[in-house]
């Protein structure tokens, strides 16, 4: 079975595909000078004003000044030791040297952070405030690969500068593979989550939660009519949670992102899609890339990944953690399906 949506399992090759949008109708936001605001909405299910409640608490501004230009972006609190995340096009043109400061939604302003890492091909970065610097409130994770098609979901940031806002709708769609490089630097958003709910420039970096106020996602880029111009048209893409956790974790950790891939384009079984199909909930593989771990392996277009490294997979973005716990030169045993029957094998893992 074939789609328009894929998801490269590296995540740091960028590949031009349209992820079942109309070609040419996506453009990422990415000048961090990000603009329009958004009134909060009510989402069906949905308690919006207990939302921002405990979002607020962990929603920064995040200002930054540098050769190559000031602007702003949001980002949310990871930790108590002053960990930020945001997206790397929010702070790219004050990391070389720049002014970053932050303002906490609901605390102190002006705050100095620093970077701690950046992973560009992936548009997430962490930065570090000093901890006696703000109150520091640790926004509560969620479980993105929990995410259905029409959950309600409530974007939180600072569109066009206006802290505190919040918009509301639904996840509108799963998978996205969308490519948002800038000019010779490939850039992409990994099985990101398509929604509804506004995200203008400044939103970039935000968080994008469930009606728990758990966090999801980081709000990253929305799509713009062909010629530009205007605020969200409806389509509004964030990077999946447990994705970027895995990323932000290696950041804090040795200040860089190595990606372990094991060389395949995979889109998530959804219920809907094994219904359909009666294929098992997994990782379809829609390509095995030549001469690298999976094709080496004997895998194929077709099998389902269903096991990666003693870890059940039930999407790609759980394949994309269980691939990230293997360093390259290891192989990790991964269980797939392929016309009904469960297969095993090792795979070498590679570095992108």
């Amino acid at each position: 079975m074939r789609t328009q949506t894929r998801t490269l399992i590296a995540g740091a090759v960028a590949l031009c595909l349209a992820s079942g949008i109309v070609g040419g109708l996506l453009g990422a936001w990415w000048a961090p000078g990000d603009q329009p605001a958004a009134v909060a909405q009510t989402a069906t299910g949905c308690d919006v004003t207990d939302v921002a409640g405990r979002v607020f608490p962990s929603l920064v501004t995040i200002q930054v000044a540098g050769a190559e230009g000031s602007g702003l972006g949001s980002g949310s609190v990871l930790d108590r030791e002053g960990n930020i995340l945001t997206n790397d096009h929010v702070i790219s043109s004050a990391a070389a040297g720049g002014r970053i400061t932050v303002d906490f939604a609901r605390g102190a302003a002006g705050v100095p952070a620093t970077v701690v890492g950046r992973d560009p091909s992936t548009d997430l970065a962490v930065l570090r405030v000093a901890p006696g610097g703000a109150t520091l409130t640790p926004i509560a994770a969620g479980d993105s690969s929990a995410l259905v098609i029409g959950q309600p979901v409530v974007a939180a940031g600072s569109p066009l500068g206006l802290s505190s806002t919040i918009t509301a709708g639904v996840v509108s769609a799963l998978n996205r593979y969308v490519d948002v490089g800038q000019g010779g630097q490939p850039s992409a958003l990994v099985n990101a989550v398509q929604t509804d709910a506004a995200i203008n420039p400044g939103n970039s970096g935000g968080p994008l939660v469930d009606c728990s106020g758990r966090q999801v996602g980081v709000n990253s880029a929305g799509a713009q009519v062909p010629g530009g111009g205007g605020g969200s048209i409806g389509l509004n893409f964030a990077i999946p949670m447990d994705f970027a956790r895995s990323v932000a974790a290696q950041l804090i950790s040795t200040g860089k992102v190595t990606h372990p891939s094991i060389g395949v384009l995979a889109v998530t079984v959804t219920d809907e899609m094994a219904r359909a199909t009666g294929l098992p909930r997994g990782a379809l593989i829609d390509q095995a890339l030549p001469g690298m771990g999976a094709a080496r392996a004997g895998l194929r277009e077709g099998d389902v990944l269903i096991d990666v490294g003693g870890k059940p997979v039930d999407s790609v973005d759980e394949m994309l953690v269980a691939v990230r716990a293997h360093s390259p030169g290891q192989s990790v045993q991964v269980t797939y399906v392929r016309d009904g029957k469960k297969q095993s094998a090792p795979i070498p893992v590679s570095a992108l």
